[in-house]
Order: C-alpha cells, then sequence, then structure tokens
C-alpha cells in the first residue's frame, strides 16, 4: 500500500490558507500522524484509496486559518484537528487523549512547528476532537506566549443561548442592519480561536462583488472597522493587503470582552 499524500507540496506565502495546509496534512501523512489515506489499488487509471487507521491512533486533519488569527512572528499557520479513536474504551479514553496528543505535539516540534492548544477544556470520552494551533515563526522571530491555562474557563466548548437571549453573532448582525451596514455577513467563530478572557468573537465578512476593484474592500472593512471600535469591541486584522487571487472574502474578526445581553446595543 501507498499513501495517497502528494509528495511535491510548495508552500506559498501569497496563499498560505490552502498551501499551509496541504503541507501540514503531507507532514502529518509523513509523521503517521494524519488521515491514513492509502492507495489499495487500480481501476481505468483511477487510484483506488481506503483509510487505514491504526488502532489507538486517533488521526488528524490541517485546515486553514484567517490570517488574522495568527501569531504576530508566524510565517505559516493552521489548525490541526486531532480526532479520538471512538472505539477506544470510556474508561481509557483519558488516557487515550494524553497519550496520543503528546505523540501529535511531539511529532509537529520536531518538524519545527509551535504547538498550542487554546479554548476551553475538553473532555476525553465527551468530546470527539481536540484543536491545536500550530505555527512556524519567521526566521529570527520569538515563538507565540504559551496559552493562558485560565483564559477560556468561563466559557463552555459550545455556548448555548436560550430564548429571549440572543448569540452575539445575532445581536451584532442585527445591530449592523439598524445602522444601515447591511452588506456585511456574521458568522460564529469557534470558541478555540477566540482570544483569551473574552466573552464573544465573530468574524465579519463584507458581501460585495467578487470583481470588485481591491479599493472598494478597504473601504468596506475599513467602514466596519470604524463602527466596531467606536461600539466597544476589540478588532483582529488580515494585516496583509488583500489579495482577490487567494482571499476568497474581505474580512475583520470582532471580538468583546463584556458579552451583551438581549435587547443591548453595543
Amino acid at each position: 500500500m501507498t499513501s495517497t499524500s502528494p509528495t511535491n507540496i510548495v508552500y506559498d506565502p501569497a496563499g498560505p490558507s490552502r498551501s499551509g495546509a496541504a503541507l501540514v496534512t503531507h507532514q502529518l501523512d509523513e509523521l503517521r500522524l494524519g488521515q491514513h489515506w492509502v492507495q489499495t489499488g487500480e481501476q481505468d487509471g483511477l487510484r483506488i484509496v481506503d483509510r487505514r487507521i491504526p488502532p489507538r491512533h486517533g488521526w488528524c486533519r490541517a485546515t486553514g486559518l484567517y490570517r488574522a488569527l495568527w501569531p504576530a512572528t508566524a510565517d505559516l499557520c493552521v489548525e490541526v484537528d486531532w480526532h479520538a479513536d471512538q472505539n477506544v474504551p470510556a474508561a481509557e479514553q483519558a488516557e487515550h487523549w494524553r497519550t496520543r496528543l503528546a505523540a501529535v505535539t511531539a511529532g509537529l516540534e520536531s518538524a519545527g512547528y509551535t504547538v498550542r492548544a487554546p479554548g476551553p477544556r475538553r473532555t476525553p470520552g465527551v468530546h470527539r476532537y481536540q484543536p491545536l494551533i500550530v505555527s512556524r515563526q519567521r526566521p529570527g522571530g520569538a515563538p507565540p506566549a504559551a496559552c493562558p491555562t485560565d483564559g477560556w474557563d468561563h466559557l463552555a466548548v459550545h455556548p448555548t443561548y436560550k430564548w429571549p437571549e440572543r448569540s452575539p453573532r445575532d445581536l451584532l448582525a442585527a445591530t449592523l442592519e439598524q445602522v444601515r451596514l447591511t452588506n456585511y455577513t456574521v458568522r460564529s467563530l469557534d470558541t478555540h480561536l477566540w482570544p483569551p478572557y473574552v466573552t464573544a468573537a465573530m468574524v465579519i465578512m463584507w458581501r460585495g462583488a467578487s470583481t470588485a476593484p481591491v479599493a472598494d474592500w478597504d473601504s468596506a472593512i475599513a467602514r466596519v472597522r470604524r463602527f466596531l471600535r467606536t461600539t466597544g469591541y476589540g478588532v483582529m486584522d488580515h494585516g496583509l493587503p488583500w489579495d482577490p487571487a487567494f482571499d476568497d472574502l474581505p474580512y475583520v474578526i470582532a471580538y468583546l470582552r463584556e458579552g451583551l445581553r438581549t435587547g443591548d446595543r453595543p
């Protein structure tokens, strides 16, 4: 059997989300930590593949991250999700998580990456996977600070909101409509992507035409950024000029240190 992972992966800093995830996925495969896709045959010129995951290993997958979430000194950053082996008995899940996450972390560190596990604590046997933020620093760049141990203790992994309470995403979306900033989409972020000690974080994207000039992208994000800052939100920016060849939509990330309740306006 042979691995199906390509062997000529080249990281392109101009398009870091896709090429970074592809590179780390390839390295995970080389470290025997990935999804374990292998070629089992060929038919009519097409490869036949299957996943052959060793028992009690779990598997990893790399995905791109918004540039705004990268550590300041990183030249590559992705999310790597380690998925636990659900066939491990519940009584042994805690040890399974401890040993396999240590192995995944050691493997990625051996490839030159810094590995962090931000977000609310996850419970082995209850949650199915552990997200890791994996970054590579520019030459001479200091590694990111370790995650504060209590930075997400106030959060559930998946916050819930009961009527008449509304989620921070819904509140912000409604507020943008009220002030006629109507050409934007507000999306929730998973809590492991929130900065520490905050009570809400969202990504706001401009829905302008994909063929619009970059100057329109800039002005649209500047407009909503001004509103967010004047109404009490912190913001995290992309940090580089927009490139429609690689960037799907312009965005800004907003967060709150104090939550807004039903009926409140920022």
